[in-house]
């Protein structure tokens, strides 16, 4: 079976990457493709590149502008996809974002999308062109309640797809490269906001505050605009791309800070106390975080607050694996459920 999987940026790959693996080794053929979006192509292509029957193709081009976002990553996309695929052979379809299952309804072949963000404006296209427009909420809101049937909520979150106990095995080893040892240092992620899901959020939002850090931790830097580096403090440590384990630096953290809201979900659901100081309160997806995990803001708890916490981070060990099992007894295994979708229409064939 030839299986088309569409990644744009880093969060979706982790999200697809256990799929994509297990598809290579049940032999089947991915067509996996990538926007060339900051480094998320040399990470596809470290990381899949040797995989048996993944073919990793570049379409459509995001340049961290506004302009770019509007008119290469949308518009120009759709006409690049329809000129790459229409003569391919696809069986089914897979991505977060509508333009691959447009080339999925055009073929007539199965589409499925995986989201979590029904306020975005791809939702209504995704609800036509879909067989399933699904959203990882794990509880559905007020939004789709009057949904129509080919759009679900699951009783998960995206990450859990890369970040359950089932995929995801810590390694400490990681640490060694940076000289930091478990629960001594903070991690930080800074992202650009020059995107539709940042608009009216304030630039260097961890900048603003980085003097305010506690003195006794360490801290790696995840800096999506790198030129920006010599801003910040210079005894933080600067993280390079693609990392060997960027989860495992993540888990083993005191606690996570991010101005983006996918790593500070990710760092609640790996047990680690997280703290998003950007501006999407209401998003679907954080509300679930933060309810069945350790995910603040700055609604919730003012933000010197929440760093005073990681001084006091007693027996953070022991809670973190507590969290873990409490999540993964809640939360549906997204892979299976992804996998399965797969064996149904291979089924189907034989029919």
């Amino acid at each position: 079976m030839v299986v088309l999987i569409d990644v744009c940026h880093t969060p979706q790959f982790n999200f697809y990457k256990p799929l994509v693996k297990r598809l290579s080794d049940s032999g089947d053929k991915v067509l996996l493709t990538v926007m060339n979006r900051g480094r998320l192509l040399k990470i596809v292509n470290h990381e899949v590149s040797s995989w048996t029957g993944v073919e990793i193709v570049k379409i459509g081009n995001h340049r961290m502008n506004r302009l770019s976002v509007i008119f290469e990553s949308n518009l120009l996309r759709i006409f690049q996809m329809m000129f790459w695929g229409l003569n391919k052979h696809i069986d089914i379809v897979y991505g977060n974002g509508f333009i691959p299952h447009i080339l999925g309804w055009l073929k007539h072949v199965p589409c499925y999308a995986f989201d979590d963000d029904p306020d975005t404006i791809d939702y209504i296209p995704k609800k036509w062109f879909c067989t399933e427009s699904n959203y990882c909420l794990w509880k559905e809101p007020d939004k789709l309640k009057k949904a129509p049937s080919n759009v679900k909520v699951l009783k998960s979150l995206k990450e859990w797809a890369y970040l359950s106990p089932s995929v995801f095995k810590p390694n400490v080893e990681v640490l060694k490269k940076y000289n930091v040892e478990p629960k001594e240092y903070v991690f930080v992620r800074e992202v650009t906001v020059g995107t539709i899901n940042y608009v009216g959020q304030q630039a260097d939002s961890i900048l603003q505050i980085a003097d305010r850090f506690p003195k006794g931790k360490k801290v790696l830097l995840s800096l999506e605009k790198k030129d920006k580096k010599d801003q910040y403090p210079k005894d933080w440590i600067l993280l390079q791309e693609p990392l060997e384990d960027v989860h495992s630096l993540i888990y083993y953290s005191a606690g996570l800070i991010s101005s983006g809201d996918s790593m500070a979900r990710e760092a609640a659901l790996l047990g680690v106390p997280a703290y998003y100081l950007g501006i999407r309160y209401d998003m679907p997806a954080n509300a679930a975080a933060s309810e069945v995990a350790d995910l603040q803001n700055q609604k919730s708890m003012p933000v010197d607050e929440w760093l005073r916490s990681l001084v006091e981070n007693n027996n953070a060990a022991e809670r973190q694996m507590q969290m873990r099992k409490h999540i993964n007894d809640t939360f549906t295994d997204i892979n299976d459920y992804m996998f399965k979708l797969i064996l149904e229409e291979k089924n189907k064939e034989r029919e």
